[in-house]
């Protein structure tokens, strides 16, 4: 049974929150602390048994913590690395719960002082709601939970974490940093770049047409409720795969509009056949 005695949460949202929940339920830490740029989530957090102790200043709560986990927008990862660094325990493993790794998880790995390991990690859960009343310890049950050492990445401590996320009831799977930003660029960053323009292109016609939507409609647009200044982030740091993804996206697109100023019924029909077998293999 994997534990630690101390973890800190950096990070005290809908994720960091569930995180904080899952180790207190499952029996994996001893004691968690918290810290967040709001205090008045952070006093909250505390009510509620989220968290048992919070300070704002992240060199203060990661002091003594034997995992310290990162649950910041992405954009602040190097900022709180920068500001905690000088107080992580020597054996102490930093991971992270960001949609985005590739060039910033080694950028990370390479902040870390002697004797801390940093080891990747995104599980795949979340909600269009944010904050502490959306969390719940059960967040993580049956989802996955992408874990993306490097070349660099201690097996032992690869280890640990995947056995954390195992405990939690996720299912661990292992993917390249670079591997993991691509696969997400196409799976989650790209549609929630889509679901934006495509509400957008709705309020650009006319924005009382929205209430006339129905729930394929919410469904298609579900993640459009996403935090911005989250999937700002997420959008720019991972600008390379998703700049490509986007011209594919448009290639796929134009052979559609194309067999419908062609009057091509047969071959808009293929395109659609095509999408909805692949479509078909997650349900």
């Amino acid at each position: 049974m994997i534990r630690f005695d101390r973890v800190a949460v950096i990070g005290v949202g809908l994720i960091g929150a569930s995180l904080a929940l899952a180790l207190k339920k499952y029996g994996i830490a001893e004691e968690v602390s918290g810290t967040g740029r709001n205090e008045e989530s952070l006093k909250k957090a505390l009510r509620y048994g989220v968290i048992d102790s919070y300070s704002l200043d992240r060199s203060e709560v990661v002091k003594g913590a034997d995992l310290v986990v990162l649950a910041t927008p992405v954009g602040c990862f190097k900022d709180v690395i920068e500001e905690a660094r000088p107080s992580f325990k020597r054996g102490a493993i930093v991971t992270d719960v960001g949609s985005v790794k590739g060039g910033l998880a080694r950028e990370i790995e390479a902040l870390m002082p002697d004797g801390v390991v940093f080891v990747g990690g995104h599980p795949i859960a979340g909600s269009d709601r944010s904050g502490i009343d959306a969390a719940s310890a059960d967040l993580f049950a049956g989802a996955k939970c992408i874990v993306t050492p490097t070349e660099r990445t201690p097996e032992d401590a690869v280890r640990k974490v995947s056995a954390l996320w195992s405990a939690l009831g996720a299912e661990v799977c292992l993917l390249s940093p670079e591997e993991h930003d691509l696969v997400f660029a196409l799976v989650s960053h790209l549609p929630h770049l889509i679901a934006y323009a495509l509400v957008n292109t709705v309020g650009d016609v006319n924005p009382e047409y929205v209430h006339y939507a129905g729930k394929g409609f919410k469904d298609t647009t579900r993640v459009a409720l996403s935090s911005p200044e989250l999937w700002r982030d997420i959008c720019f740091k991972n600008k390379e795969n998703l700049l490509d993804l986007v011209q594919r996206f448009q290639q796929s697109l134009a052979e559609m509009v194309d067999a419908l100023k062609e009057g091509e019924t047969d071959e808009l029909e293929m395109l659609f056949e095509k999408a909805r077998s692949l479509r078909s293999r997650l349900l």
